[in-house]
């Protein structure tokens, strides 16, 4: 862990096919949760797509407390 305010985070990668996912999750006292550098509803343009997202953060209960970042490369949206 390298970051220059020292904050802990949890990181993991995941692939399949010829697509990989790398997700960032840092605690926050103002939750984001940003794809490629863009927003969810940029990202995912239908609301559809943007509920299936919340709707596993809220199972998990980690979308008050985190700032979520996803780089992701490969496959389709």
């Amino acid at each position: 862990m390298t970051t220059a305010n020292k904050e802990k985070y949890i990181e993991a990668v995941g692939r399949r096919k010829t697509a990989t996912a790398r997700v960032r999750i840092t605690p926050a006292s103002k939750p984001t949760f940003t794809i490629n550098d863009k927003t969810l509803e940029d990202y995912f343009q239908t609301s559809e797509r943007q509920e299936i997202v919340k709707s596993a953060q809220t199972a998990s209960g980690i979308e008050q407390k985190f700032l979520i970042t996803v780089k992701v490369e490969g496959g389709g949206i």
